[in-house]
Formats: C-alpha cells, structure tokens, sequence
C-alpha cells in the first residue's frame, strides 16, 4: 500500500523529530530518527524498554513558537526491537489516517529541508 507521498510502508524517512514516550509508570524523551507508515526508531533515550512493551509516543513535527503551539501527534504501538542508543516501535494501527498524515507531514518536512 502507498501513501500520499508515493512511499511504500516499508520505507523509512530519516527525520529529527522530538519524542515523548511513556509505558508503564514511566516516561522518557527521545528523538525520531526515521518514522515510517508501520513504525519509528527512537534514539538517544536512557531507557530501552523490553520488546512487546505498549508505549505511546507523543511527537511533534513543528518546533513551538510565539503565534502556533504545536499539537502533537499519539501513537500507540509496541517495542519492536532495540537500537544501540534508543529502541523501534511498531504502531497498533498502520491503517490510521493519523499515521498516515503525520508521516506525510514528515515526508513534506524533510523534501522541503532539501
């Protein structure tokens, strides 16, 4: 299946996109390293949760500013791997047109980055 962008699922766009994460009674930062419509690896987190955990990741494309506070994207999906500094998320729902848009958006960002 494609996106809007034309990507297939299975690829991932490289991006720098801020992160919080929470499973359990814990909640961490990170950075999205690359997003795509199945998953995300997160990087640069203290904490690798065990595979399979539930974890929700709260990220938002733009950088807040003085005129426009961000809404940030939900996801919710699972540990799928770990990363020597971070760890992968697989989403519940690839289907969701929310996932569907934020990866979109990130797609945008970073063609228009150059």
């Amino acid at each position: 299946m494609t996106g809007r962008t034309g990507s297939t699922r299975a690829n991932r766009i490289p991006i720098r996109l801020d992160t919080y994460y929470a499973y359990g009674w814990v909640e961490g930062a990170g950075v999205v390293a690359n997003i795509s419509y199945s998953g995300a690896l997160i990087e640069g987190t203290p904490a690798q949760p065990d595979i399979g955990t539930p974890i929700v990741l709260h990220v938002c494309l733009n950088p807040p500013s003085a005129f426009h506070v961000p809404s940030p994207f939900e996801l919710v999906g699972h540990v799928a791997r770990h990363s020597p500094s971070g760890f992968a998320v697989k989403y519940d729902t690839e289907s969701n047109h929310k996932i569907c848009r934020m990866v979109d958006d990130a797609a945008a960002l970073v063609a228009a980055r150059g």
